[in-house]
């Protein structure tokens, strides 16, 4: 009797373990195919298309050959100001940051004075423009025509960046890969100064061919 009475108690012990193994095997096999909730996938819907602030206007945006984010800021209301653009109140910025929020250069210093960088005008061929300068000269360009290029937007003078900022080429001649946002900043209301472009370049040109000569 007491033989038998040994043999059940083996068997509930025995019948209990394995029932808790295959529930402990369950909830191993669980966990590895789900993985850590640190391991998770980011969410892309994080990533944005500008790096402008809440309260700004994006005037464009597009993405940089490494990734990063282009974008052209500026205060509510600075197109539709009816003042001369010499008056006008606002502000405007270039700004490069990462695609998850992180700024790294912004330019003008002072976003006020964007009157002295920022000139827009209209091409022989009537195709609207504007670029920007630095102390150095002219560092970016966008035209209108470029919205829409599959091959890039905008153009980089490397050697006229401001101060500390550092923009990868990658041989290529477009500083953009594709264009994001766009909103018309030719009617930003920036200082309308066409012929300064040629005044510059033809300053430059004369200056690269005094270094030429011997």
């Amino acid at each position: 009797m007491q033989t038998n009475m040994n043999n059940s108690l083996r068997f509930r012990n025995f019948k209990a373990a394995a029932v808790l193994l295959g529930t402990l095997t369950a909830i191993s096999l669980s966990a590895c195919a789900t993985g850590p909730t640190a391991s998770l996938p980011t969410n892309r819907s994080a990533q944005i298309t500008h790096n402008c602030k809440p309260q700004e206007s994006v005037r464009f945006s597009c993405e940089l050959h490494d990734h990063r984010l282009l974008s052209m800021c500026a205060s509510q209301g600075l197109a539709t100001y009816k003042g001369l653009p010499k008056d006008n109140p606002g502000y405007a910025y270039l700004v490069v940051g990462t695609p998850v929020g992180v700024v790294q250069y912004s330019y003008p210093p002072n976003p006020y004075d964007y009157k002295q960088h920022f000139y827009k005008g209209v091409s022989a061929h009537v195709v609207p423009y504007l670029f920007v300068t630095s102390e150095k000269g002219e560092f970016f360009f966008f035209s209108e025509q470029d919205v829409s290029d599959p091959l890039g937007a905008g153009n980089w003078t490397p050697e006229n960046l401001p101060e500390g900022w550092s923009i990868n080429q990658k041989d290529k001649k477009r500083a953009c890969a594709r264009v994001l946002e766009f909103d018309n900043y030719f009617a930003a209301g920036v200082t309308h100064d066409s012929a300064w472009k040629d005044k510059e370049r033809e300053r430059s040109e004369a200056e690269k061919a005094k270094a030429k000569q011997p």
